[in-house]
C-alpha cells in the first residue's frame, strides 16, 4: 500500500511521469500546448451558442439564459475527471510493465500522475468556465468553489482512483474488462444528471441515481457553480456516500493485489 513518505520518496518518478504525460500529449502538434484549452474553448462556445441562444434551453427553477450551459458545463468538469482518471488508470499496469518489471517501487506510485493530470486538465476547464461566467455576468460563489468545489473533486479523484485501480488488476489478466468498462460507463454517464435536470427522472427510476456515487458529487458542483444558496454543514452529505463507496472499494483493491501480485506481475 502507498504511504505518504512513499510520494516525496519517489517524487523523481512522480515528476517525470507527469510531465511526461501532459507533453505527450501536445508534442510534434503546431499548436502545442494551446491544445490545453482549444477544445474547452469550443465545448463551452458550442454551449453556450446552441444551447442558450438557438434551442432557449432552460434550467428548472433559474431563470438565467445561460444557466443550462453553466449546468452543463459544471457536471462535465467533475465528470471528465472522474472517467480520464478510470480510463488512464486501468491501463496503468500494463502501459507501465517494463517500468514495473526493471525497477523496484511501490505500484500506486503510478496513479499520482494519472491524478495530477487529470485534475489539472479540470481546473484548466474550470477557469475557462469562470471566465465565460465573468463576460455572461452570471454571479460567482467564490467561497463555494475555493472550499466546496476543490472538496469535490478530491473527492471525485478518489473514487475514480479505487475504482480505476481495481479495473486495473483485473485488465492486467483480461484485456476484455478494459473495453467492458468503457461501455459501462458510457451507461453510468447516462445514469448520472449531466445533460439534464434530476427533476425530469421518473420516481421509479430515482434509485438508480441514489445507488450511484457520482450523482452525489455532480450535483453539488452543478449547484456550486449555478450560484444556489448552500449550507456548508448540509452540503458534506453529498460526500458521505461516494466516501464510503471508495474506501470500500480501495480496501477490496488492495486486498486483491496483495493476492494477485506474484501472477499479476508475469501477466503485465
Amino acid at each position: 500500500m502507498l504511504k505518504i513518505t512513499d510520494i516525496f520518496k519517489y517524487k523523481g518518478l512522480i515528476y517525470a511521469t507527469t510531465m511526461r504525460d501532459l507533453y505527450s500529449r501536445y508534442a510534434g502538434s503546431f499548436l502545442g500546448a494551446l491544445w490545453l484549452i482549444l477544445p474547452s474553448l469550443f465545448m463551452i462556445f458550442i454551449y453556450t451558442v446552441i444551447f442558450s441562444n438557438i434551442m432557449k434551453a432552460k434550467l428548472p427553477g433559474v431563470e438565467n439564459q445561460y444557466a443550462y450551459s453553466i449546468y452543463l458545463c459544471s457536471g462535465i468538469i467533475t465528470w471528465g475527471i472522474f472517467l480520464e482518471v478510470i480510463q488512464r488508470s486501468k491501463d496503468a499496469f500494463i502501459n507501465n510493465a517494463n517500468l514495473i518489471k526493471k525497477s523496484s517501487f511501490p505500484h500506486w506510485v503510478l496513479f499520482i500522475p494519472i491524478l495530477l493530470v487529470a485534475i489539472f486538465n479540470g481546473l484548466v476547464l474550470l477557469v475557462i468556465v469562470l471566465f465565460f461566467m465573468l463576460i455572461l455576468g452570471y454571479p460567482i460563489a467564490v467561497f463555494n468553489i475555493i472550499f466546496l468545489l476543490s472538496t469535490t473533486f478530491i473527492v471525485t479523484s478518489f473514487l475514480a482512483v479505487s475504482i480505476g485501480a481495481f479495473l486495473s488488476i483485473f485488465n492486467a489478466f483480461s484485456r476484455d474488462i478494459g473495453k467492458i468498462a468503457d461501455v459501462l460507463f458510457q451507461f453510468v454517464f447516462w445514469a448520472t444528471p449531466i445533460v439534464y435536470p434530476v427533476t425530469i427522472v421518473p420516481e421509479k427510476f430515482k434509485y438508480i441515481l441514489d445507488l450511484n456515487p457520482m450523482a452525489y458529487l455532480i450535483k453539488l458542483s452543478q449547484d456550486i457553480l449555478l450560484a444556489k444558496e448552500i449550507v456548508i454543514l448540509e452540503s458534506f452529505k453529498y460526500f458521505i456516500y461516494p466516501l464510503i463507496f471508495a474506501t470500500l472499494m480501495m480496501i477490496i483493491t488492495v486486498m486483491f493485489y496483495k493476492r494477485t501480485k506474484a501472477d499479476l506481475l508475469d501477466r503485465i
